[in-house]
Formats: structure tokens, C-alpha cells, sequence
């Protein structure tokens, strides 16, 4: 099946939901899009309030999808016959926040990823906010399986690979990426495509938050790790590249490397990381 990913690489304002939301709507009224149903228009980490919202999380996180802001990325997808992913706050268990992708499509709320791995070093201060997921899920969506990521996460070969052996085609990470990390992420993105043969979508914020550069670069890899699409750096931009939920089936045959993990690595994994 053929389906097109739209990089909806935004500046996003600091806790101005309203002003982020139309910035949303505003791309997903682009005819490119309105006018093909298999669409998937992918925005930043904390796209809907912005990544540095400070104290005011507290105030913008919500109950995921039934809260306000989650009832208008509904109706931006119906109104526009598209698919979106985009991130936001949610605290649907009272008392614990989460940084949280969710999908919507046409026919309303299609599923949602908490960020796992939480940053708490150099510029980064989510832990004093956010609390980590604990699994690993795929979500199952018009298009197949798809994965959700959230920024730090790709610093975690195991997420993506646990989205390839749950049976994801393209594993998707939103993120808010200063430029001090972009070469991490520009080698990564390619890497877990390679590693895992399944598709890549990063989509990056841009511009300026407080002292925080965002570098934007968002791109497309396939599941070769073959880049097909990249945005501008530091400044807002859009572009749409064009994949297919069967493709990497033919890299798994050509690079099995899923196929040839003996199983005792894992049990190995999870020793280390007991004695860390």
C-alpha cells in the first residue's frame, strides 16, 4: 500500500496552544494533502504548546484524547480527511504528566506513545515535569503498524527495534532537537532504519525557544536507510516524500538482520542493564 508522510516542520510558540494549533490547521489545508486520503502529516515534539512551557504544563496537560486541545486535532483531521500526528502534555492519570505523540485520523483518535526515555542533563530539565513511560507500543492504524517515538527515545536502539519486532513498517520519532545534538540525530535516523529495515520519520521543531536552537533537518529515510526526503535547517519548512507499508519486506530478505538476533542477547540486555 502507497502512502505519502508530510513533514510539518513548525516553529512552535512557547505555551500558545491556540497560535500552534492553527499553525496545524494551517498545513493540513494544504490541497497536497486534502486532496490524498493516505496522508500522514507529522509534527514536532510538543508541537500543540510548545517544548519549553516551564510551570506551565501544569496547567496545558490534558486528558488524552478527550481533552480540549486533543478534540481539536480531531477535528483538524476530519475537516481536512487527513491523518496527523502531533505531541502535547497529557496527565490522563491524575498527578503524572506525559510527553505524548497521538494520532488522529478522519474517523477521530487513532492511538498515543508516552516518551520513555526523559532527559534530566546539560540544557534538558524534563524530569522535574514529565514522568517515563514504561512499555513499548505500535499503533495499529489504517496504514499497518506504525511506531511512535518521542526525541531521546532515538538515543534507544531498543525502542525502535521493539517497534520492528511488534511488526511496524516505519517507525515515526517527533522531536525537539537543539542544535548541540544534531549530529546524534542526523546518524541515528538512518541507522535504526538500517538495523531494524523498516522505515524512519523524523520531524524536528525549528526556530527559537527562550535560549534553545532548534534545528530542524527533519527527513525521510527508507527502510535501506536510504534518506528521501530532508527539510531545511533552523527555520520552519514542509515537504511530503512517498512510502509503501510493504517495501521493507523486501530489505528484511535482503538484510535479515531481525531474523538472525538469537534470543539470548536479550536476556543478556536485560542482565546489563539490572547491574547498571
Amino acid at each position: 500500500m502507497d502512502f505519502k508522510i508530510a513533514l510539518g516542520q513548525i516553529k512552535s510558540i512557547q505555551a500558545d496552544p491556540k497560535a500552534n494549533l492553527e499553525q496545524i490547521r494551517n498545513i493540513c489545508q494544504k490541497p497536497e494533502i486534502k486532496e490524498d486520503p493516505n496522508t500522514i502529516v507529522i509534527f514536532p515534539e510538543l508541537s500543540v504548546t510548545g517544548y519549553l512551557m516551564h510551570d506551565d504544563v501544569f496547567q496545558l496537560a490534558e486528558p488524552v484524547p478527550e481533552g480540549p486541545l486533543s478534540r481539536v486535532l480531531a477535528e483538524i483531521a476530519k475537516k481536512n480527511s487527513c491523518y496527523l500526528v502531533a505531541g502535547l502534555p497529557e496527565n490522563s492519570i491524575p498527578g503524572l504528566i506525559y510527553n505524548t505523540a497521538v494520532m488522529f485520523g478522519p474517523n477521530g483518535f487513532i492511538g498515543k506513545s508516552r516518551k520513555i526515555m526523559i532527559p534530566n542533563h546539560t540544557v534538558f530539565n524534563e524530569r522535574r515535569y514529565f514522568r517515563s513511560a514504561t512499555k513499548i507500543n505500535v499503533i495499529d492504524s489504517p496504514f499497518g503498524k506504525l511506531g511512535l517515538q518521542i526525541c531521546y527515545d532515538l538515543f534507544s536502539p531498543e525502542i525502535t527495534r521493539a517497534h520492528a519486532l511488534f511488526g511496524a513498517h516505519t517507525s515515526i520519532c517527533i522531536s525537539a532537537s537543539p542544535g548541540v545534538r544534531r549530529q546524534y540525530f542526523e546518524s541515528f535516523i538512518s541507522s535504526r532504519a538500517m538495523e531494524n529495515t523498516v522505515n524512519m520519520v523524523y520531524v524536528n521543531q525549528s526556530g527559537i525557544q527562550d535560549e534553545l536552537i532548534f534545528w530542524g533537518g527533519s527527513e525521510v529515510c527508507n527502510a535501506t536507510g536510504n534518506r528521501i526526503l530532508k527539510l531545511k535547517y533552523d527555520e520552519p519548512d514542509f515537504g511530503i516524500a512517498k512510502l509503501n507499508t510493504e517495501s521493507p519486506k523486501s530489505s528484511k530478505n535482503f538484510v535479515p538482520t531481525l531474523r538472525d538476533i538469537p534470543p539470548w542477547i536479550f536476556n543478556t540486555l536485560e542482565l546489563g542493564v539490572r547491574q547498571i
